[in-house]
């Protein structure tokens, strides 16, 4: 007797206390084994993506599939989107001096090459160029959690298979920007017989990233939750007008995100309503954690089988374009120093995969020469998590239009 594949439906219930669980072992699991420790591997990462490899077991051996109430990954993602914007202000560019400014210059323009190579290498790999965008700079520069949030702005356009290529991506740009970043950096020190000082720059970009003693308190939370959803909820509506009057899709979370920009900058200029900043970037975390494991949990991995040789020649490519950025380009922008030695090992770590790879590497880096670089640890945060969306999601969003 041959029985045919179950179909296991997990309500919303359901899908997050599993999606709770499953974040739970990946955070025991990375606290427990050095490599993911060494190689940044997020637990979100590594709880869903067991989840996604027993999913695909039990896919190609008829056994089940899986119907998930997806509301709360939505709601999550939308949140996460919120603090990014709640987390930066347009002061930041202008407090943190002309070499932060080169710096985050030098992002975008990356994120410019990193989607015009996928773009380009899809036409020639004969592959959706949707799909090969998501190989660009959200998987990249943006990780697992840029990636998966803008993996339904393309299914959306009816492309099947973003969410999968991106978390690909992402993982493989984690893995090779650990491996990659700090050797650089040591070679860009010993070919260049740089000095190893590093120039004093304790200054800080907003006194609300001052280091605070003011312990997370509910009504802080309170405070927190409102702003993002007000955002949210003035955000929303105004991305669909956009979308009716223009036909240019504007999807909610997206232009949410600068609304959230403009909120901060405007709180700023008052004193009347503190910002929560602690809370504000608890309710990141969680929202980001529980996103990332729903979403890798959502994976459908037998989706790669035909994109599995086009995505690799794709990823290396994109290794070897920053490589060849960060030696002939950035480090001299920079000034060819050991901070600017640093920053571009840290750039080669938040450029091929997220912002802690960056600072991972960096670590790494000035506890090999004994040395700490200030302003590597000062610029990589900022740029790498908040300034360089700035840029990038519009950027994509527009490509996504043009492509679709």
């Amino acid at each position: 007797m041959v029985i045919g594949m179950i179909d296991l439906e997990l309500d919303i219930i359901t899908f997050t206390a599993l999606a709770i669980i499953l974040l739970l072992i990946g955070n025991y699991l990375v606290n427990k084994l050095e490599i993911l420790q060494k190689y940044s591997i997020p637990s979100p990462v590594i709880g869903g993506f067991g989840f996604a490899l027993f999913a695909w077991l039990a896919y190609e051996m008829n056994w089940l599939s899986f119907t998930m109430d997806t509301t709360l990954y939505d709601l999550t993602m939308y949140m996460f989107f919120v603090t990014i914007g709640l987390s930066s202000s347009l002061t930041l560019i202008k407090k943190g001096g002309k070499l932060l400014i080169l710096y985050i210059v030098a992002c975008w323009v990356l994120a410019v090459i990193q989607n015009g190579t996928s773009i380009l290498l899809s036409f020639v790999l004969k592959i959706e160029p949707l799909l090969g965008l998501m190989a660009g700079q959200p998987a990249m520069q943006g990780g697992h959690g840029m990636a998966a949030s803008m993996a339904p702005v393309v299914e959306a356009t009816g492309i099947e298979g973003a969410l999968t290529v991106g978390m690909a991506a992402a993982t493989y740009g984690l893995i090779a920007g650990s491996l990659i970043g700090g050797p650089l950096a040591t070679w860009l020190i010993r070919r260049n017989g740089v000095k190893i000082e590093s120039e004093n720059y304790n200054y800080r970009l907003s006194k609300n990233y001052k280091e605070s003693k003011t312990e997370i308190n509910n009504f802080g939370v309170l405070k927190a939750l409102l702003l993002v959803f007000v955002v949210l909820a003035i955000g929303f509506p105004i991305a669909d007008w956009i979308t009716e009057t223009t036909s240019f899709a504007m999807p909610g979370h997206i232009f949410s995100l600068f609304v959230g920009i403009v909120f901060r900058s405007l709180l700023e200029q008052q004193k009347k309503f503190e910002i929560p900043a602690k809370e504000i970037n608890l309710v990141s975390i969680v929202s980001l954690e529980l996103f990332l494991v729903m979403a890798m949990m959502n994976l459908k991995i037998w989706e790669l089988y035909d994109l599995a040789l086009p995505l690799l020649i794709i990823l290396v490519f994109q290794t070897i374009i920053i490589m060849l950025f960060v030696t002939f380009v950035l480090f001299k922008m920079l000034g060819k120093n050991y901070d600017a030695a640093v920053m571009s090992g840290g750039f080669i770590g938040h450029g091929l995969g997220a912002t802690p790879n960056g600072l991972m590497i960096i670590d790494a880096v000035c506890k090999h020469f004994g040395v700490k670089s200030q302003r590597a640890f000062l610029f990589i945060p900022i740029a790498g998590t908040v300034l360089t969306d700035i840029f990038g999601v519009p950027l994509f969003l527009f490509l996504v239009n043009v492509l679709s």
